[in-house]
C-alpha cells in the first residue's frame, strides 16, 4: 500500500474518526451517532489507511478488529482524543444511554434481576437491553457493552472482571429419594433418573480422599433452562447436577438435600467482560463497579 501524508490537520481529523471508530465498535454504530452514511465512515477509515500505508482494522459493517498498528495508533492517540472531546464537551463521560448486556439466561432471572434493577433506579438515564442467551455470543458483532459469563474466555480483546464463583454439587428431593437406592457411589448414578442443565451436561467429581469420577452417563432430563431443571428436581423428577448457589433456599427449606455429599463438582468462575479500551465509556464503568461492589452478597450462601 503506497503511503500518502496529506496535510498534518487533515489527518489529525481522520485519526479522531478512527478513535472514536474503536470505541464505538463498530461502523455502523459510529455512523449512527455521527449522523454520517456508512460508507463515509468507511472511506475515511481507508483514506486514513492509505495514507499511513498499514491496515488498521479488520473491519465489515457490523465489526471491526484491531490489527497490531491500528493498535498502536489507538493507543498513541486516545489521550489526545479524549482532551479534544473533554476541551469541546463532547466527552463520552455522560451516565445515560443504552448499555447493552449479554448473559446466560437463568443468572440474570434467578441471581441478578434484583441488583440489575438497584442499578437501574440509581442511573435512571441508563437503559438496559439485556440479551439472555446460553450460547456464545459475538459480542462485537452484536454490539455488547459487556457480558456475564462463566469460565475462562478465549478472546484476549476482552478484559474479565471477576465476580465470584459457583460451586456444583448434586442434589435430588426428598420425595425421589425415598422411592430409590440411595447412591453411595458415583458409578451408582447410571441407574439413576439423572437431571442435565446447560452449560455442564457431563461433570467431574472429586472425594474428599481424592478419588476422581467422571459422569458422562445418560440423563433422564436434559435442559438449557436452570429454573426449568430445580422445578423437576423439587417435583421428584431425579437427581440435578448444578450449582448450589441457585437452590439454596430449597437447601435450607428442605425442598431438595445433598447426594453423595462428600463428592464435590467444578467450581465455575463468574465474570464480567467488556473491551479493553483505555477510557470506557461512563456508563460501563459504572455498572462494573455496581455489580463488584455487591458481588459478595450475590454470592453468598447465607443469605
Amino acid at each position: 500500500m503506497k503511503t500518502h501524508r496529506e496535510h498534518p490537520g487533515s489527518e489529525l481529523e481522520l485519526i479522531y474518526l478512527f478513535v472514536q471508530l474503536v470505541d464505538a465498535g463498530s461502523l455502523s454504530a459510529l455512523a449512527e451517532r455521527l449522523e454520517m452514511p456508512v460508507a463515509t465512515v468507511s472511506r475515511k477509515l481507508s483514506r486514513l489507511e492509505q495514507n499511513r500505508g498499514r491496515q488498521l482494522l479488520m473491519r465489515s459493517t457490523r465489526k471491526i478488529r484491531l490489527t497490531e498498528e491500528g493498535m498502536a495508533l489507538y493507543e498513541r492517540y486516545k489521550s489526545l482524543v479524549t482532551t479534544v472531546d473533554a476541551l469541546y464537551g463532547n466527552a463520552d463521560d455522560a451516565l445515560e444511554g443504552t448499555l447493552r448486556i449479554a448473559a446466560p439466561i437463568s443468572i440474570i432471572s434467578m441471581i441478578f434481576m434484583r441488583t440489575i434493577n438497584e442499578f437501574r433506579r440509581k442511573y435512571p438515564a441508563i437503559r438496559l437491553h439485556i440479551t439472555q442467551k446460553n450460547e456464545v455470543v459475538d459480542l462485537i458483532d452484536k454490539g455488547i457493552d459487556v457480558a456475564i459469563v462463566g469460565g475462562i474466555q478465549p478472546d484476549s480483546s476482552w478484559v474479565a472482571y471477576p465476580l465470584g464463583s459457583l460451586d456444583y454439587r448434586l442434589v435430588a428431593s426428598p420425595g425421589y429419594l425415598s422411592g430409590v437406592e440411595r447412591p453411595t457411589h458415583p458409578s451408582m448414578l447410571v441407574s439413576h433418573s439423572i437431571i442435565k442443565v446447560w452449560p455442564l451436561y457431563n461433570f467431574a467429581l472429586r472425594h474428599g480422599s481424592g478419588e476422581s469420577y467422571y459422569y458422562d452417563g445418560p440423563a433422564g432430563l436434559t435442559l438449557t433452562d436452570l429454573q426449568g431443571a430445580i422445578s423437576a428436581c423439587v417435583d421428584d423428577g431425579g437427581i440435578l447436577y448444578g450449582p448450589e448457589l441457585f437452590f439454596k433456599q430449597e437447601l435450607k427449606q428442605g425442598l431438595l438435600e445433598p447426594v453423595l455429599a462428600e463428592w464435590r463438582g467444578e467450581t465455575r468462575r463468574i465474570s464480567i467482560l467488556c473491551h479493553q479500551r483505555q477510557q470506557q465509556p461512563a456508563k460501563v464503568r459504572a455498572f462494573i463497579e455496581f455489580m463488584q461492589a455487591r458481588s459478595a452478597a450475590l454470592f453468598s450462601m447465607e443469605a
